[in-house]
């Protein structure tokens, strides 16, 4: 369930729009995000689903009447992007690699990925969007079936056409917003920063950048100062050496004149 949700029933049977997500699927949920993400109460609707996620969708992009409307064409809504990219072995188990990205003109755009094994995609994914579609769902993916099980090759084509399939509801509003915000919610989406959230971020790490190449110069100029002395008493000595290989005859000289000159000091 989403932290901060409103507690508030809609209707006799108190049912969130959340808990009615969460209800459809067999298994656990993912986490939700972090930050609280219902804080307005609504009145009721027939369904008895809270009326208080368009909030949660508006931090994504998406702008919804409510659990069932959409407020905007689908051409000024995100565009979802979900694609299955392979498979990898771990710890005994085939797990598959998911590829998800959200574009739009308000932000930045979003990539992010997850790894699933194909129960959890069929269960946690599958299964929900499935019961939230209905009758529709054959409508729009008799083409493109979900994965069998097994993890039988062409798993991961299927998927991918699966997925490809599941994009274009969303974008084309074919999948209500309530079931929109489910699928953000199993995919743990990232919560979007606006333009100006970026471009005050990007200047943050620029000037911090900035900062520490002045530190390290400074640093590398107060080393060279500190080791001055004992360069040029090197190169003295060096040099002074390389004269006296060169020279031996003036040398021992100027070595004997020095030993005359210090028993006078």
């Amino acid at each position: 369930k989403f932290a901060g949700a409103s507690t508030q029933p809609r209707d006799q049977r108190g049912t969130t729009w959340s808990q009615a997500a969460t209800d459809l699927s067999p298994r656990r949920q993912p986490s939700a995000p972090s930050d609280a993400m219902m804080q307005v109460d609504a009145a009721p609707n027939a369904d008895g689903v809270f009326d208080s996620l368009p909030p949660y969708l508006s931090k994504f992009g998406f702008s919804a009447a409510n659990a069932e409307t959409w407020r905007e064409d689908a051409a000024s809504q995100p565009v979802l992007e979900l694609n299955a990219r392979g498979h990898e072995e771990e710890e005994g188990h085939t797990v598959y690699i998911l590829d998800c990205a959200l574009a739009s003109s308000r932000f930045r755009r979003q990539e992010w990925q997850i790894r699933r094994r194909l129960r959890s995609l069929r269960e946690e994914l599958h299964d929900p969007i499935k019961a939230r579609l209905g009758r529709d769902y054959e409508a729009h993916f008799a083409a493109t079936p979900f994965a069998l099980k097994g993890g039988l090759p062409g798993t991961t084509a299927r998927l991918r056409a699966w997925l490809a399939t599941l994009a274009a509801c969303c974008n084309s509003q074919a999948c209500s917003p309530s079931t929109v915000a489910l699928l953000l919610h199993i995919l743990e989406a990232p919560e979007p920063r606006s333009a100006s959230e970026s471009a005050k971020s990007a200047a943050a790490s620029a000037a911090a950048s900035v900062a520490d190449r002045f530190r390290s110069a400074a640093r590398s100029v107060r080393e060279s100062v500190d080791q001055a002395p004992q360069r040029v008493q090197g190169y003295a000595e060096n040099a002074a050496f390389g004269f006296a290989k060169d020279n031996p005859k003036m040398a021992m000289k100027v070595a004997g004149s020095l030993a005359r000159n210090a028993g006078r000091w």
